[in-house]
């Protein structure tokens, strides 16, 4: 790296980037004196839809988590680019890895992080409801194991409220109004509009479970390759065709705000 390319410090010495990839040992040293707080994006590679690329879960919940380290203390780790996603199998570009795969590499960098010096660990979820409970499991184990404070953080449950608000579309489960919106608002250049389209999920669901991000899934439920091949051609569920870089700013907002108000609270340890 040149000396063109090295991050600038503030006036008191710390670099200005909150990105460990970004930042050299010393610079780490520097910002544990500050935080101990580490953020992790943890998403998927997998497909979505006819108008977004595969990376989504990975796009969002990362400039989420940089949004968030520059409004509170946090440092902001590199991505977990592949997630639990068999049932996205169905259209080629997707990875998928165990369930105990996944667990364990998740622990393990989280556990590293440990040994350095961070206390706090914020799992952003962006495969969130299809890899919730393995990321439940990893943070049951962190804190048990390694004493660390982890928390999973699916960003659906922070924009829950804002996003039943403001929706127009009557589902919206996979690849549709929330996620197009705030890739509309994160990555523009990424999304084409001209290619989306409804897809409508059956009428009626079994008992207690939803074709919705915010439906009443009251009971765990997941679906395999063959159930997506066979209710959605495009690969999303839902209607991205009502979605809108304004909705996409609301919920980015309530998902940023939330999670500052939990790092404030652990880094003033209160």
């Amino acid at each position: 790296m040149t000396s063109d390319s090295t991050p600038e410090a503030d006036e008191d010495g710390a670099p200005e980037t909150t990105r460990v990839a970004e930042m050299t040992w010393r610079e780490i040293e520097t910002a544990l004196e500050r935080t101990t707080t580490l953020l992790v994006p943890v998403g998927s590679t997998e497909q979505h839809g006819t108008h977004m690329p595969l990376g989504v879960d990975v796009f969002m919940p990362e400039a989420i988590g940089e949004l968030i380290a520059e409004r509170s203390p946090a440092l902001l780790a590199p991505p977990i680019w592949y997630g639990v996603s068999p049932h996205h199998t169905f259209k080629p570009g997707t990875f998928t890895v165990s369930t105990e795969t996944f667990q364990r590499y998740v622990f393990d960098v989280c556990a590293s992080a440990a040994d350095w010096g961070i206390e706090n660990v914020l799992l952003l979820n962006g495969h969130y409801l299809a890899q919730d409970p393995e990321l439940e499991v990893v943070v049951r184990e962190l804190r048990t194991e390694r004493d660390v404070e982890a928390f999973h953080v699916p960003l659906v449950n922070l924009f829950g409220d804002v996003a039943e608000e403001i929706r127009t579309g009557d589902v919206s489960f996979h690849a549709s109004e929330f996620e197009t919106s705030i890739m509309l608002d994160l990555f523009p250049e990424l999304v084409d509009m001209d290619a989306a389209e409804a897809v409508e999920p059956p009428e009626e669901s079994l008992a207690l479970t939803d074709y919705d991000a915010l439906g009443d899934n009251e009971v765990g439920w997941a679906l395999t390759a063959a159930d997506m091949a066979e209710l959605t051609p495009a690969g999303n569920i839902g209607d991205p065709t009502v979605a809108t870089e304004e909705k996409g700013e609301a919920l980015v907002e309530a998902a940023v705000a939330g999670v500052c108000e939990l790092v404030d609270e652990l880094e003033s340890g209160e």
